[in-house]
C-alpha cells in the first residue's frame, strides 16, 4: 500500500490528507458522521457516538466546575471501559493532560509517578477504589479524587458548569503523560502530543488497514501505549466500534469475537498463546477476524504457525515501537511476516531510521549492528520535568531507542538485542533496576541483579540473582513475598537464585549475560 506523506514546517514527515489536527476535533467529526452507530461496548453497557459525545461534554462541564483548566494534569486509574474512555476526551476537551496509571502497580508506585506529574484531580474506576484512595491520601496537593459510581458516571456530585471556555488546541499541545518506569530514580513520563497521537492513529488506519465501521476488540489495557494510541484513538478516528474488555479471559475473548463479529484486535504473544490453548476455540465462528496484530515481544514461530492454521484468512501484523514513539515506528505484515521472521518490519512512511554506532554516533553499514535512532512526527519531544533523561535519549531530533538492530538492504529492520536491561513479559516492559531497588531494601540482601530469561508462553520471565549478607538467611518465598508488597505482581521474580557473589567486569559492572545461565541454587 502506498501512503502519501508531506513535509511539515519542522522538517518531519506527516501523513497527507484532510484529517483532524487534535483529538477533540477528531471526536467531533466522528460524532457528526457516525452519530447513530455503536461507538463502544464494555462489560456493562454500550453507547452510540452521539451518546458518547454527550457523555464527554457532560463530564467536561463537571471537570470545568471542579477547576480543571488548560495544561492541568488529571490522573486516571481505571480498567478498560466506557467511563475511562469518556474521561480521556473530557479532559482533552478542556485542553488538559491525562495521566493514565497502570492499575497493576501497587499504590506506592502510582504515588511516585503522580508526584512527578502533579495532577489536580484523580479519577478512579470501579474496582480500584481502595488503591485510588490510598494514592489520593499520599498526594497532599491533590484538589480532589472522584470515584466512578454504580452507573459508570464520574463527578456526579458536581454541578456542571453552565458554560465552559472552549480552548483551541494546537497539534503540539500535550495530550498525555505516559510513564515508562516505576519507583527508582526520577520517573520518566513520556510527553505525548496531539500530533503524536494523530500521526500514530493514521498509521493504524492508512498503513495497517483498519476501516470505518468495523469492529475492534481492545483486550490489552487502555492505559498502555498500545491500547490507547493504537486501538482506542484509531477507533474514534475511523468511527469503528470498540469492544472494551475489562479483564483478559480467553474463553470470554473468543465469545466476544464471535458475538460482535470482531474484525481486528491486538494482543501480546502471551495472550495469543492462551487463546490458542482455550478449549472453546474450535467451537467458535471466528471468521470475521481479518487483522490479527501483535507486539510487545517476539512471536515464537511455533505460535505463529498455530495462529495461521487457526485463522487462515487473516492478515498477521507486527508493530514495533516504544512509548517514546507513541506506539509504532515500524510495521510488518502479510507474506513479509513469514519471509522475514526475525524482522520488525520496515520503518513507517513517517519514520526516519538509522543504525548508529553508539560510541562514535556514526551510521554503520547495511546489515551491520548498531543502535536504532529514529525521527518522526509520532516521536515524543521528551520526558515530563526530566531534562536530564530527555537530553540522554534525544539528540538533534533523533531518539536513541537503546535497541541494537541492523537495517538490511531491503529496508527491513532486524532486532538483534536490547541495549537496555528490559524484561519483556507478556507484552509488559519490566525494568530490572526497579526490582533490584526493592531487593536491596530486603534486610538480608547484600547484592542483587535482575535479568530476563526465555519463557515459551510469556516471552521472558523475571529472574533475580541474590547474594545474602554474611550470617543472614532468607528463602525464595521470603524474598518473593517482600517483592509482592512493593511491586505489581507481574514484576515479582518467578525465579530467585542464590549465589555467593555476582560476576563483574574490572569496572565493577555486573555481567548480566552470565546471570542468564542456570546455576545450582545455593542454600538461602
Amino acid at each position: 500500500m502506498t501512503v502519501g506523506t508531506v513535509t511539515a514546517a519542522d522538517g518531519l514527515r506527516e501523513y497527507a490528507g484532510d484529517y483532524a489536527r487534535d483529538l477533540v476535533a477528531m471526536l467531533e467529526r466522528t460524532v457528526a458522521d457516525r452519530g447513530a452507530a455503536v461507538a463502544f461496548v464494555d462489560d456493562h453497557r454500550r453507547v452510540t457516538w452521539s451518546e458518547f459525545g454527550d457523555e464527554v461534554e457532560g463530564l467536561a462541564r463537571r471537570l470545568s466546575a471542579a477547576g480543571v483548566r488548560q495544561g492541568d494534569r488529571v490522573g486516571l486509574l481505571f480498567r478498560n471501559g466506557i467511563p475511562y474512555t469518556v474521561a480521556l476526551w473530557a479532559v482533552w476537551s478542556l485542553a488538559a493532560i491525562v495521566v493514565p496509571l497502570n492499575s497493576r502497580l501497587v499504590p506506592e508506585e502510582m504515588s511516585t509517578l503522580l508526584r512527578n506529574a502533579d495532577p489536580v484531580l484523580l479519577l478512579i474506576g470501579r474496582g480500584l477504589e481502595n488503591a485510588g484512595d490510598e494514592v489520593a491520601r499520599s498526594l497532599p496537593g491533590l484538589r480532589g479524587a472522584y470515584r466512578e459510581d454504580a452507573e459508570g458516571r464520574l463527578l456526579g456530585e458536581v454541578e456542571p458548569a453552565g458554560e465552559r471556555q472552549v480552548t483551541r488546541l494546537t497539534p503540539q499541545d500535550p495530550a498525555a503523560i505516559m510513564y515508562t518506569s516505576g519507583t527508582t530514580g526520577q520517573p520518566k513520563g513520556v510527553i505525548i502530543s496531539h500530533r503524536n497521537a494523530l500521526q500514530n492513529s493514521r498509521t493504524c488506519l492508512d498503513v495497517i488497514g483498519r476501516r470505518p465501521g468495523e469492529v475492534e476488540l481492545v483486550m490489552v489495557p487502555q492505559f498502555n501505549i498500545t491500547g490507547l494510541n493504537s486501538q482506542t484513538i484509531p477507533v474514534v478516528s475511523a468511527g469503528m466500534t470498540g469492544i472494551l474488555v475489562g479483564a483478559f479471559d480467553p474463553s470470554r475473548i473468543l465469545e466476544l469475537v464471535e458475538m460482535h463479529a470482531v474484525n481486528s484486535t491486538v494482543g501480546s504473544p502471551t495472550m495469543w498463546w492462551r487463546l490458542m490453548e482455550d478449549p472453546s476455540l474450535s467451537e467458535r465462528n471466528l471468521s470475521s477476524l481479518r487483522l490479527l496484530l501483535y507486539g510487545g515481544a517476539p512471536m515464537p514461530p511455533a505460535l505463529l504457525d498455530r495462529l495461521q492454521r487457526a485463522f487462515p484468512a487473516a492478515t498477521f501484523g507486527n508493530g514495533y515501537g516504544m512509548t517514546e514513539t507513541c506506539s509504532m515506528l515500524s510495521y510488518v505484515d502479510g507474506a513479509d511476516i513469514f519471509s522475514h521472521p526475525d524482522s520488525v518490519g520496515r520503518p513507517l512512511p513517517i519514520t526516519d531510521a538509522r543504525a548508529v554506532d553508539p560510541q562514535t554516533t556514526r551510521d554503520v553499514g547495511t546489515g551491520e549492528v548498531g543502535e536504532l535512532w529514529v525521527k518522526g512526527a509520532q516521536v515524543s519531544v521528551g520526558y515530563w520535568r526530566n531534562p536530564e533523561a530527555t537530553g540522554a535519549l534525544f539528540e538533534d531530533g533523533w531518539l536513541r531507542t537503546g535497541d541494537a538492530i541492523s537495517i538490511e538492504s531491503d529496508g527491513f529492520i532486524t532486532l538483534r538485542d536490547r541495549l537496555k536491561d528490559v524484561v519483556k513479559r507478556g507484552g509488559e516492559s519490566i525494568y530490572s533496576f526497579e526490582i533490584e531497588n526493592v531487593l536491596f531494601q530486603f534486610p538480608a540482601v547484600l547484592d542483587a541483579a535482575v535479568v530476563g530469561i526465555p519463557d515459551e508462553v510469556y516471552g521472558e520471565r523475571v529472574k533475580a540473582v541474590v547474594v545474602l549478607k554474611p550470617g543472614q538467611q532468607a528463602t525464595e518465598s521470603d524474598i518473593k513475598e517482600f517483592c509482592r508488597q512493593h511491586l505489581g505482581r507481574f514484576k515479582v521474580p518467578s525465579i530467585i537464585e542464590f549465589r555467593s557473589e555476582l560476576p563483574r567486569n574490572p569496572g565493577g559492572k555486573v555481567l548480566k549475560k552470565l546471570l542468564k545461565e542456570a546455576q545450582p541454587a545455593e542454600t538461602g
